[in-house]
């Protein structure tokens, strides 16, 4: 069965809320879903052993919140190296921080985040 990591970090609970949705919806297809909050995740293992990964931050001062970007260089120590990922977050005006968990999941992690169609370089 597909194991998937859903990892949020939230400013007043709006990007949690997003993450359970995205669990929820992956569960009803059948995929075993971790819903998890950013400071739960303390060691590269607590990373380990999933099939596809789901970073999700609020956007706070046209910045993902410091607990997602301590995440990220977690993240670097462990393999994700073509896993399937995606990002998502909650903003009320700018919305950076998911685009820029996007490109470091792409660009640093070398993840999967285009379903195959576009592997990462």
């Amino acid at each position: 069965m597909l194991r998937v990591l859903v990892v949020n970090n939230s400013l007043k609970g709006a990007t949690t809320t997003i993450g359970e949705f995205i669990g929820e919806g992956l569960t009803e297809s059948k995929i075993e879903v971790h819903v998890k909050d950013v400071p739960t995740i303390e060691k590269e293992s607590d990373l380990a052993g999933y099939d596809a990964y789901v970073f999700g931050s609020a956007t706070y001062h046209g910045e993902m919140l410091p607990q997602m970007k301590r995440l990220l260089f977690l993240a670097e120590k462990v393999n994700l190296r073509g896993k399937v990922g995606g990002a998502f977050g909650a903003f009320g005006w700018s919305g950076e921080a998911p685009d820029r968990i996007f490109n470091t999941m792409y660009h640093i992690l070398g993840m999967d985040l285009n379903n195959g169609l576009y592997p990462a370089s």
